[in-house]
């Protein structure tokens, strides 16, 4: 499987490579090719769309010296630079190794090598470095998106219509995840569910698509989706604290934790993440809230949630006040 925005013939002496990681690179091109091909079929191709990837290969193909001149080699240039972080580290353990007839072994001497959490340590500054520049991506081509109309039909476009988080910026705006794609990755599918059930049961769907397609310059909605989108992404937090590092085993649940050592697992204790759980919760339900109390001061704009929900209070919850009546229990 050959790579299709790297060639070997630009590559004798890794020069490509070096344009992207500023150390001493001595990889030979056929040594990295499958890995760069991988992570170009499995992060690369689905977040752009085969339109724009294609656009991007053929580009590449006619105009192989890349000058930066123009925006469809700035975007090559940015997609190589997360994608040459993403195949070493992909490819880490099988590229520092020698595979023959009589087994496996390291290539280094064993005086040469690196401690264990020095290659951790590069394993995984090569892996966020590689997804957080992603995001650098998106924010490119969503800014040129004129140029770049391909960009419109790719999943990433598609899914981000569909949800009130449409990115990792949005998401560490709410809540500080260190800027991390990976993170924000793992959130999505909690994202989903707070807004798919818990937000619609609150808001309604008709209130629900009117903020995915909200002019958030204007005041009435500028008011009210910041407190929203802190609801969802609180809400999400809360639901996905006890699941994140959890890893489904013959033995259970268990905890994955990164030392020193590498990566160690552990057993998972409700306990210590309860606490937590509860106090974001309360968070995220006092933001909604607030979100309420202002569409409730103001009805005509935000008809479709009072359809919904008449006089309901802002918290969701019916009290009745039962002082000095008579309870009858059946």
């Amino acid at each position: 499987m050959e790579p299709k925005l790297f060639k070997a013939s630009f590559n004798e002496r890794a020069e490509e490579f070096k344009r992207y990681l500023p150390v001493n690179i001595n990889l030979r091109f056929e040594t990295v090719a499958s890995h760069i091909a991988l992570c170009e079929e499995t992060y690369i191709r689905p977040l752009l769309g085969n339109e724009l990837f294609g656009r991007m290969v053929s580009y590449y193909n006619d105009h192989p010296s890349l000058d930066v001149v123009c925006d469809d080699e700035k975007l090559i240039e940015k997609v190589r630079f997360a994608l040459v972080r993403l195949a070493i580290w992909k490819g880490y353990d099988v590229i520092s190794a020698n595979i023959s007839d009589v087994g496996v072994s390291a290539e280094v001497d064993k005086e040469n090598r690196l401690y264990r959490y020095q290659e951790e340590n590069i394993k995984k500054s090569l892996k966020n470095e590689g997804f957080d520049y992603l995001d650098n991506v998106l924010e490119y081509l969503e800014e040129k998106s004129g140029d770049f109309p391909e960009f419109a039909s790719s999943g990433y476009m598609l899914d981000s219509k569909q949800t009130l988080i449409r990115n990792t910026r949005l998401f560490h705006d709410c809540y500080n995840i260190g800027g991390s794609r990976l993170v924000f990755l793992k959130m999505r599918q909690y994202i989903r569910d707070v807004e798919l059930i818990e937000l619609q049961h609150r808001v309604g769907v008709s209130f629900y698509q009117n903020l995915l397609t909200a002019d958030e310059t204007e005041a009435k909605w500028k008011s009210i989706l910041p407190y929203i989108r802190l609801y969802v992404v609180y809400s999400a937090v809360a639901a996905g604290i006890g699941e994140l590092h959890k890893i489904p085993t013959d033995k259970g649940l268990l905890f994955e934790t990164t030392t020193m050592e590498g990566v160690q697992e552990t057993p998972v204790y409700r306990a210590q993440v309860q606490e937590t759980r509860m106090n974001l919760l309360q968070k995220a339900d006092q933001y909604l809230s607030a979100a309420i109390h202002t569409i409730k001061l103001h009805p005509d704009d935000y008809q479709d949630y009072i359809g919904f929900a008449g006089d309901s209070p802002e918290d969701g919850i019916i009290r009745r006040d039962n002082t000095n009546k008579k309870t009858f229990l059946a």
